[in-house]
């Protein structure tokens, strides 16, 4: 076997070599020095520590629950947008997806810090309502729940859109026209052909924001209350204020294997890889 038979074998794992460092350097490694840091001091006893404190116990419900309601507020607010771009002319579809990805190319702090100024006591919104003579004083839209997950839910639309439009692209228009054409309604082509075969998008989005929503630190940090503080607010607050970088990496690594198991859950029962062209199990 010549050099250059042998060189042209290796290609794909000297092409690969850049990705699998930099995965290396920059995501096992710190997760590594993570999981390490948190038996470094007490052993178990800084995990034992985060699961006894109602504290804890409450920031990890607080952030499953703001995480699902995301999710889902996305998907339902991005499906109809998704079908659209799926269906159109390539004019509309081109102009749409502007309108959808410019937002995304604007850093999630400036969009954070953009609901300070519509939902504030001296924001758009109050100041309509009150110019509107709905009411007399500036309604509370700031630092609660409800602010959370409306910037979260922007925050995440982009990308929710545009994962559902990729699915939705391999699916054949002409097999909804060909059930028009024997005798069955729009929305009866849509909920027997379209929407099941468009099911393998909607999954691999949801899992996608769910995994990123469990991690949102600026937007809950901005805009909600301390009752709403959520995982990785406390996480940096360990780390920085109380200088606890073994409790730090406790609480990191349960997030960790928490997005872990709920993906090889999630992939169980929805197998994933039929968005890359696989097959149910």
């Amino acid at each position: 076997m010549n050099t250059s038979t042998q060189l042209l074998r290796r290609m794909p794992a000297l092409l690969l070599l850049p990705c699998l460092a930099w995965i290396f350097l920059f995501f096992l490694l710190p997760i590594g020095i993570m999981v390490w840091r948190s038996f470094e001091a007490g052993g178990f006893a800084n995990y034992a520590e985060l699961f006894r404190s109602p504290v804890y116990t409450k920031v990890i419900v607080t952030t499953l629950k703001t995480a699902v309601l995301s999710t889902v507020i996305t998907l339902v607010v991005a499906y109809p947008v998704a079908y659209v771009l799926a269906t159109c002319s390539a004019r509309v579809r081109a102009l749409l997806l502007v309108c959808v990805l410019v937002p995304y190319w604007v850093d999630v702090i400036v969009r954070s810090f953009s609901w300070l100024i519509m939902l504030g006591d001296n924001g758009i919104v109050n100041k309509s309502l009150i110019a509107l003579g709905l009411t007399r004083v500036p309604l509370p839209f700031l630092y609660n729940f409800a602010s959370v997950l409306i910037a979260m839910v922007q925050i995440l639309l982009p990308l929710a859109i545009v994962t559902l439009f990729g699915a939705m692209l391999r699916i054949d228009l002409r097999l909804m026209s060909a059930a028009k054409v024997h005798g069955a309604s729009g929305w009866q082509a849509f909920r027997t052909i379209f929407f099941p075969l468009s099911l393998p998008g909607v999954y691999g989005a949801a899992l996608l924001l769910f995994v990123l929503a469990l991690g949102f630190y600026m937007t809950p940090a901005l805009l909600g209350s301390p009752g709403d503080t959520m995982i990785a607010q406390t996480i940096v607050s360990e780390a920085t204020m109380m200088l606890d970088l073994n409790r730090a990496s406790a609480a990191g690594v349960v997030l960790v294997i928490l997005a872990m198991a709920i993906t090889v859950v999630y992939n169980s029962y929805f197998s994933l890889d039929r968005l890359w062209g696989g097959v149910r199990r």
